[in-house]
């Protein structure tokens, strides 16, 4: 008699592309200029929050409120001091920014 078991299926990760709404959001990242100088600021190697507000002349509220949308939407993330682009916001915000 062979077992009728079904293998569990795997949650996916929470910042993996789901949706057509991923292009949405995309746009919606990009369409603030204040969070496209951000991401371009952050670039390929991180920055911390301190460099981050020296280099764009901002608040920190200004910042955190930008750095808060980036993590949540999974393009940006927290590594030690420096905030960071993940995979998706190198792809998805920085290529798309001149």
């Amino acid at each position: 008699m062979k077992d009728n078991i079904e293998p569990i299926q795997q949650e996916s990760d929470a910042c993996e592309i789901k949706t057509p709404d991923d292009h949405r959001r995309m746009f919606r990242a990009l369409e603030n200029p204040q969070r496209r100088k951000i991401v371009k600021s952050i670039g390929a190697s991180g920055k911390t929050k301190i460099e981050i507000m020296n280099e764009l002349k901002i608040s920190e509220s200004q910042l955190k409120f930008q750095l808060d949308f980036l993590i949540q939407e999974c393009y940006a993330q927290i590594d030690g001091d420096k905030f960071k682009l993940n995979s998706r916001g190198l792809q998805e915000l920085l290529a798309n920014i001149k």
